[in-house]
């Protein structure tokens, strides 16, 4: 039997996934004014605009599996090329609400477009319990991760 690698096929669907995106996006000249991880970043923002939720910095953290640096680093960037805006908050000074700006609600409309289209194609031939079970996967190898991750800072100390 052959030996099977969970990273390499991870890997190999994320390929492919951007690779259909690059070949057969409808919005392809919105999305590629921006990067790939910048797009997350304006589809999630704008999607919880929608919903009439703030995004705070932590938000993006918490969501993205980024770091505090990181995400301050890319929220800095984005505000250079006009994606979003922080904007201070009356109860808390040290707190910046990311807003959307018009730019990226634009953009943001594509790419909800684009994300649909592209989870309808990966969703298609599953059952909604067959569903459930792969997220469960996902959830359960991102625990492992996690927890990796934490006996390697613990080691450290």
């Amino acid at each position: 039997m052959e030996k099977r690698s969970i990273g390499i096929h991870l890997r190999m669907l994320n390929n492919a996934v951007r690779r259909y995106i690059d070949r057969y996006s409808v919005g392809k000249k919105e999305i590629d004014s921006i990067s790939c991880s910048n797009g997350w970043i304006v589809g999630y923002i704008c999607e919880m605009d929608d919903q009439g939720k703030d995004v705070y910095q932590r938000d993006l953290e918490n969501n993205f599996g980024i770091t505090r640096s990181t995400a301050s680093k890319v929220l800095g960037l984005m505000e250079k090329k006009g994606l979003v805006e922080r904007v201070s908050v009356s109860h808390d000074a040290r707190l910046k609400k990311i807003m959307p700006t018009e730019r990226s609600l634009e953009i943001g409309r594509v790419i909800k477009a684009e994300n649909e289209r592209m989870e309808n194609l990966l969703k298609k031939g599953f059952s909604p319990q067959e569903l459930e079970t792969l997220y469960g996967y996902f959830e359960r190898i991102q625990k492992n991760l996690d927890a990796a991750e934490l006996d390697i800072r613990r080691e450290r100390i």
